[in-house]
């Protein structure tokens, strides 16, 4: 290869909105050895991907907007990419992963995919259009042994294709050491979409169960936003509860958090997981799907019942009573972040993988 032949890797992504599943592709994007590869987004039209678009913008990388699936051929045939990754935050979205099909009419023969959610069983009428987007894959990527398992068996992917990376996140350092308040008061922080499967009902309902020295900070915006305020204004929760909605920089919000609350009803391996480890602050999380290979039950934090407020609460309350069990699982967190997820840790990975389909 001519040392100026950089490998072009074309980044797919038709999400609604930039969530975590966007987030990874931003980060991903943005820490590849540029010496070797040539990081193009390609996007489908949608509003709600401007702040990925910006994100991988700035970290050099070139951008294209396809406006809409079906003009992806054209945009694909005039960037020629050596590698095509699209990325699936669930296994509905990109039109069941039509743009893998689309790649490949355009001439790419290298197609790699993320898929975030596979624990999602496709209904009837999409299970054809997967398994013609599952035989044009070279290679497929999940983020958790968890999700290896269930893109195997519920869509049918080859074991031998289906390869784990584990997100990673740039180290933003860790925040200063728990602070006391002199009160007792402790500040619970939940991060991430307003949406159903993340369980913001059952942290409120939680709330109800726990003494009011202890508070709760919800940031992220999404279509269950209306309904948070509706609550909140009710009153019920005594001014405990604020819905800061989107935060770009979660790092400042972490060093005024005492415990990191991860409530999901449906997740695979949370940002604000690795977040709160690398911050060195304690996590209380459903321990649902991927969330158990990322937080060490009683070492970095605490594992619940998924959709269960009594056991969300009662652990809650636990690392809220004993300063020192907080301060040791934080730097659990801490340690384990360094040992398997940073970014360059991840990056390396997938830069594995597209040396195999090469």
């Amino acid at each position: 290869m001519e040392s100026d032949a950089r490998i072009r890797i074309a980044y797919v992504a038709c999400a609604a909105y930039t969530g975590g599943a966007e987030k990874y592709i931003g980060l991903l994007a943005g820490g590849l050895d540029m010496k070797r590869f040539e990081p193009v987004l390609v996007t489908t039209g949608s509003p709600g991907l401007e702040p990925l678009r910006t994100t991988v913008a700035r970290a050099g990388a070139r951008v294209e907007d396809a406006q809409g699936i079906l003009s992806l051929f054209r945009v694909l045939r005039r960037v020629r990419p050596d590698i095509v990754h699209v990325n699936m935050p669930g296994p509905f979205d990109c039109s069941y992963g039509l743009p893998a099909s689309i790649a490949r009419l355009s001439g790419v023969r290298r197609i790699v995919t993320t898929e975030h959610l596979p624990m999602i069983r496709p209904f009837a009428k999409a299970r054809v259009i997967r398994a013609v987007h599952m035989s044009h894959v070279s290679r497929f990527i999940t983020v958790s042994e968890d999700n290896r398992k269930h893109l195997h068996e519920k869509h049918g992917a080859p074991p031998e294709k289906i390869r784990v990376v584990l997100n990673g996140i740039t180290d933003p350092g860790r925040c200063a050491g728990i602070r006391e308040t002199g009160t007792g008061q402790i500040d619970l922080l939940v991060a991430g979409a307003l949406e159903e499967r993340k369980g913001h009902r059952v942290i409120l309902s939680a709330m109800e169960r726990l003494p009011g020295n202890i508070r709760l900070l919800i940031a992220g915006d999404g279509p269950m936003r209306g309904e948070l305020e509706s609550l909140l204004a009710s009153g019920r929760y005594g001014g405990r509860v604020r819905l800061l909605g989107r935060v770009e920089e979660m790092h400042d919000l972490m060093s005024r958090s005492h415990i990191v609350v991860v409530p999901s009803l449906m997740e695979a391996t949370p940002y604000v997981i690795l977040e709160a480890m690398a911050a060195a602050r304690p996590v209380v999380a459903s321990g649902v799907f991927g969330i158990p290979e990322q937080v060490e039950d009683g070492v970095t934090g605490i594992l619940t019942r998924p959709g269960d407020d009594v056991s969300l609460a009662d652990a809650i309350l636990r690392l809220a009573s004993d300063p020192e069990m907080m301060r040791r699982a934080g730097e659990a967190g801490r340690r384990r972040y360094e040992e398997r997820f940073t970014l360059r840790m991840s990056v390396e990975s997938t830069e594995r993988i597209y040396d195999e389909v090469l």
